[in-house]
């Protein structure tokens, strides 16, 4: 499809930014210069089935209607990052977590792996771990949830490794072809997840435990199990 993209002070060829870098794969802030690509992704209907959303075709409008907002940071619960892997960093993907200004300390967790060749090589585990680690450290956040389908086995697979768990479904809720599917719903604790070995703050496991909790008592407030206790 063609580029109407116009123009960007960014490409995805030019050298991106990274907020946080692991072993496999490094995350940055999502820019205009990304939208041909997701374009591309998001037109896949296979990529796009697995992801829940409708195979429809989606023209270079139709995304930019729907990413502008987000990059120009007009919805306050929502951050993205795009997935670069190492080490060219070449963009593979994108994820997101979003609805956590809540009170609860819940919020809903997103991924896209774009190009098929990409999956099943451990990026997508990592970078939910990373993106996880960033909620529980950063944003505050107890509980990060997501839904996906059954049938989307490789998914579920790199989401149990990340530090998810089923934790019910919805019977038959998705259908394709004539066949109804189970979405499956997934959750993570903060107090049960195990981080990766790159933190999304590089020295928080430095940092001495906070004066008090949010519930008022001394100590340390949500725990994150460290890798050393595996």
């Amino acid at each position: 499809m063609t580029d109407d993209f116009g123009p960007s002070e960014l490409s995805a060829e030019s050298e991106p930014v990274v907020n946080m870098t692991g072993e496999l794969v490094a995350l940055g802030p999502l820019h205009r210069g990304l939208l041909p690509l997701i374009a591309r992704w998001d037109n896949d209907f296979r990529t796009a089935d697995l992801r829940g959303n409708g195979p429809l075709p989606l023209t270079a409008e139709v995304i930019s209607a729907t990413w502008e907002p987000l990059l120009r940071g007009e919805r306050d619960d929502w951050l993205g990052f795009a997935i670069y892997v190492l080490p060219d960093l070449r963009p593979i993907g994108y994820t997101n977590i979003r609805d956590f200004t809540n009170s609860h300390g819940t919020a809903e967790f997103g991924i896209s792996i774009g190009d098929p060749a990409d999956r099943r090589r451990g990026y997508g585990t990592e970078a939910t771990r990373l993106l996880l680690d960033y909620a529980f450290t950063v944003l505050g956040v107890y509980n990060v949830w997501l839904d996906t389908l059954a049938y989307n086995i490789g998914a579920i697979r790199a989401y149990e490794k990340a530090g998810f768990r089923e934790i019910g479904r919805r019977r038959g809720a998705q259908l394709l072809a004539g066949c109804r599917y189970d979405v499956v719903l997934m959750d993570c604790l903060a107090d049960e997840f195990i981080p990766p070995p790159t933190r999304a703050l590089p020295d928080v496991d430095d940092l001495s435990p906070p004066l008090s909790r949010p519930d008022g008592r001394g100590g340390q407030g949500v725990r994150v199990l460290r890798r050393d206790a595996e």
